[in-house]
């Protein structure tokens, strides 16, 4: 009995390609078929969170617009110390138009305009409201430090204006802006009282090796004051 060998024919790659092409073709279609709907919905949630995120941002630069426009009016009032116009314009644009840059920045605009008419506990509040909005930009949280200081020490709060100038300080970039700072801090200190602590932040502004030499002049003239009095 004769044995006869059968001979397997090899695929070539273009054939296995083809085959492979094939049964990927016939799974999505299968896919397709079972889920093709929850595709199309899922793909239409994809297309509306694009549109509406395309509108917020247009519809928030647009309020942004409207109320720089807003702060550049009330602005320009106070730079004609109209101060009764431009506070209740202030305070409309934080009503309107909260969230919105111009919006925390009038908030520091209060803070003057209530200085300049001699509300300094006012200020005070509006400054504190500003440092809270400004986040992590570091020049409006120290423009606000030093607004709430002054405002401390016009309200003759000078422990509270010691404190803000000392956050002052320790915000500042530069050792002429910490100096100055610093000084206001022991002026402060002297007002309250607290003669050690001012003699103890002169000391440190004597030691700032970049500071200008007039904040280093000024320090050293307090000092010697000091050492002055002690001696006679």
């Amino acid at each position: 009995m004769s044995t006869h060998l059968v001979k397997h024919e090899k695929m070539t790659k273009r054939q296995i390609k083809e085959d492979a092409l094939v049964t990927a073709a016939f799974r999505a279609t299968e896919v397709w078929e079972r889920h093709g709907r929850a595709i199309l919905i899922g793909l239409g949630a994809l297309v509306l969170v694009a549109v509406l995120a395309v509108f917020v941002l247009r519809t928030r630069a647009q309020s942004e617009e409207r109320a720089q426009g807003e702060l550049f009016r009330a602005v320009l009032s106070m730079a004609q110390s109209d101060y009764v116009t431009a506070g209740p314009m202030l305070k409309e644009l934080i009503d309107n138009s909260a969230g919105t840059n111009a919006a925390r920045d009038a908030m520091r605009y209060l803070g003057d305009v209530s200085l300049a008419q001699n509300k300094p506990g006012e200020a005070a509040t509006w400054y504190q409201k500003y440092i809270d909005k400004s986040g992590g930009d570091k020049v409006a949280a120290v423009a606000g430090v030093w607004g709430l200081a002054s405002a401390h020490e016009n309200n003759k709060a000078f422990a509270e204006a010691a404190a803000a100038y000392g956050d002052a300080a320790k915000r500042s970039t530069s050792d002429n802006e910490r100096g100055r700072a610093m000084l206001a801090q022991a002026r402060c200190y002297l007002r309250a009282g607290r003669n050690a602590k001012a003699i103890e932040v002169y000391t440190a502004v004597v030691a700032l090796p970049l500071a200008e030499q007039p904040i280093h002049d000024a320090a050293n003239a307090r000092l010697g004051e000091f050492q002055g009095a002690a001696t006679k």
